[in-house]
């Protein structure tokens, strides 16, 4: 085949990860169950699909798949036969029963290019219980050279007996100058990249993801409108309804972040990261005081994983019962 196929490459911080997983493979070493975790917008997928592609190839290159043998240009296509990527259906919502059904007998048959049979779940938090028991068999008893590779951002969310089956790999945040580097190169401006940064939390995708997000421009608008709340200047309703209008999840992700700077200003006197908001922040921290933005942040935890969840939430009224949390109400009162 003369056409180079376009293959997965893991993110910078996760070459040396990706080395040891080849080299565990190389050595005979590697599990028939594999579960990496780390935060969301880290990279656990480019390199789940890097590494896949890689044990699929025919002719690696320095433990990078081709991009040239047959076996790349169908891993790129999604259509390789002993390959298989199982994910939520429509974003937001859970791995189906069905799905697991049908990756069970997936494991169960002879791999058609002679070698690994491979599985890829993510998120994995997203099969829900009964998904999750109609994998235990599989995990228990896989065939030969089979490989299921489960990635999550909250494995506390997988059953004991998932976890317990396979073998567990943490992934960190990467080293904040390698995120901020690579994050200014994907958006030109290394103080919007610290920006960005900052409110995914230290996590280079998820920060790379909010950069399209329409409110980001006007954000300070966002933290102003909570001040507001705080001095009793606008009604919660109003300002739920406002945050309503945006994307959810992203919008729970930077509350979150701006809460933590708020925090650890009050903890350690550290100026927040995004000068634009750096004043706001500091206003905020001022205004809501430690225990109340521990309380927030509590429930904006809430939040995230209620939308998690599979569920449609009402987004007005989960914006309002948190922002109740803000201004004082018992966090109790209002959980989900």
């Amino acid at each position: 085949m003369s056409d180079r196929a376009t293959m997965q490459l893991a993110c910078p911080w996760h070459r040396e990860t990706l080395q040891t997983l080849l080299a565990q493979q190389h050595e005979g070493r590697l599990p028939h169950a594999l579960l990496m975790s780390g935060a969301l917008g880290t990279g656990k997928y480019r390199l789940g699909r890097a590494f896949l592609e890689a044990l699929m190839c025919q002719k690696p290159v320095g433990g990078l798949a081709c991009g040239e043998c047959q076996a790349c240009h169908l891993s790129a296509a999604g259509s390789h036969p002993d390959l298989v990527i199982v994910q939520p259906e429509e974003a937001g919502k859970a791995i189906k029963i069905d799905q697991i059904r049908r990756l069970v007998e997936f494991a169960s048959r002879t791999p058609q290019f002679g070698g690994y049979r491979l599985a890829l779940i993510a998120p994995a938090e997203a099969m829900n219980r009964n998904a999750q028991n109609a994998l235990l068999k599989t995990l228990e008893e896989p065939g030969e050279n089979t490989l299921l590779l489960m990635l999550s951002h909250q494995p506390g969310r997988l059953l004991p007996t998932v976890r317990s089956r396979c073998q567990q790999r943490v992934l960190p945040l990467p080293p904040r100058d390698q995120a901020v580097s690579w994050l200014s190169e994907q958006v030109g401006q290394s103080e919007r990249a610290e920006a960005l940064l900052a409110l995914a939390g230290g996590a280079p995708l998820q920060a790379l993801a909010l950069d399209g997000s329409d409110w980001f421009a006007g954000r300070e608008k966002i933290v102003n409108q909570c001040l507001a709340l705080l001095a009793g200047r606008q009604p919660v309703s109003i300002v739920a309804q406002a945050f309503a209008g945006h994307d959810a999840g992203s919008l729970l992700e930077a509350l979150y972040g701006w809460t933590h700077a708020a925090l650890d200003y009050l903890a350690r006197g550290v100026e927040p990261a995004d000068k634009q908001l750096a004043s706001s922040l500091i206003k905020l921290a001022q205004a809501a005081g430690n225990d109340r933005l521990l309380a927030f942040a509590t429930q904006i935890t809430r939040c995230r994983r209620w939308l998690g969840s599979g569920s449609n939430p009402n987004r007005e009224l989960m914006f309002e019962q948190l922002l109740l949390v803000l201004v004082g109400v018992d966090a109790e009162l209002y959980a989900f």
